[in-house]
């Protein structure tokens, strides 16, 4: 297995180590021409001691969270959770962190990293689950294809039928002389 770099030996990105700024974090990486830039993204920070409850967040990007949020998030790019953060309720995400605890279920299309410090409850659904030794995990967990095999079968149904291979010729029913 290729190995990004500045990652460990066990493939699992970093932890940060200080709170970060909207516009960096720890999965921070290049991003993809379709993605917009880290200073352009929409984010929602949620301070230690600070609690945020009911409804959902829509149009957020990056989700942070150092206090107790109980909420639903959908189509974001980044769910952060720190060690002193509490996550319950539904997150369907690209990626998520979680140092914290988190109960509910989640969605993660790209991976999900549980920290050492980090306890998932509930129905956990990911393309990549990376769980540093130390973590808590428990539910129900259902692996499921990323964004490039979901793409495939696309691209298939695309091709012209020509490109396809033809099918064996099926053989002629034995036929039966009565007597």
């Amino acid at each position: 297995m290729a190995l990004k770099p500045n990652f460990p030996a066990t493939g699992i990105p970093p932890q940060p180590t200080q709170p970060t700024a909207p516009s960096a974090g720890p999965m921070a990486r290049p991003a993809p021409a379709a993605r917009p830039q880290a200073g352009d993204r929409r984010a929602l920070v949620v301070g230690r001691g600070i609690a945020l409850a009911g409804g959902a967040i829509s149009d957020c990007e990056r989700l942070e969270v150092h206090g107790t949020v109980e909420v639903s998030i959908r189509h974001a790019l980044e769910l952060i959770i720190a060690d002193s953060g509490v996550f319950r309720g539904e997150a369907e995400i690209e990626e998520a962190d979680i140092s914290g605890a988190f109960d509910g279920s989640v969605t993660a299309t790209s991976r999900l990293v549980v920290r050492s410090t980090g306890k998932v409850t509930g129905t956990i659904r990911c393309h990549r689950l990376m769980v540093e030794e130390g973590a808590q995990v428990s539910g129900k967990i259902e692996m499921i294809p990323g964004p490039a095999a979901a793409a495939a079968p696309a691209r298939a149904a695309a091709a012209p039928a020509a490109e396809a291979p033809a099918a064996p010729p099926v053989p002629p029913e034995p036929v039966y002389a009565r007597s």
